[in-house]
């Protein structure tokens, strides 16, 4: 009874550390996509020159901003060729010191003010993402991958097996015992 009561612990601790993974109290808004843009237009214009996030030049374009939700907007920018770049920003004003962090090692630019970029006079995260916003956009361009989702490593893997071979094994040790 004992070997049953120490075999069943020690499955249900690697079960469980098998699947630990950091949990942030953030919430980052859903900015949507600069293909489909949704929210309310704050800026719009059709030919001129724009900044981006990240570089040192102003580029020619046209540009749209859309307010996405309560703490984020969305600049929509689209040179002529056609391989445009979405910048999703969002307010830091209510962010800690550590979300910022997580932020920023994530890809996010600190902004200190939006005020030199047209926003609120509060610190911001930027953040860029590519998007064909014309026809002319090279295939190559208009194909990338923006990301992968999240699926999990070879340990988490690995121990989600080994912990289910041990649930397997543990099974018919009992179903032995009890007979």
């Amino acid at each position: 009874m004992i070997k049953n009561i120490i075999l069943v612990a020690i499955s249900l601790i690697v079960l469980t550390s098998a699947s630990v993974a950091p949990a942030y109290a953030m919430s980052i808004p859903d900015f949507g996509s600069c293909v489909n843009p949704q929210g309310k237009v704050i800026a719009s214009y059709n030919s001129g020159n724009h900044g981006i996030v990240g570089q040192n030049n102003e580029v020619a374009g046209s540009d749209s901003v859309y307010k996405s939700s309560q703490n984020g907007v969305t600049q929509c920018f689209c040179p002529t060729n056609g391989n445009g770049i979405q910048t999703n920003w969002l307010k830091a004003n209510s962010l800690t010191a550590s979300d910022i962090n997580v932020l920023k090692n994530q890809g996010w630019t600190y902004i200190a003010t939006g005020s030199n970029w047209g926003l609120e006079d509060v610190p911001y995260l930027a953040k860029n993402s590519d998007y064909a916003c014309r026809k002319n956009a090279t295939k190559a361009d208009s194909t990338k991958i923006l990301g992968l989702a999240s699926t999990g490593d070879s340990f988490t893997i690995y121990s989600l097996i080994f912990a289910g071979a041990g649930f397997l094994i543990s099974g018919m040790i009992l179903r032995r015992f009890n007979k």
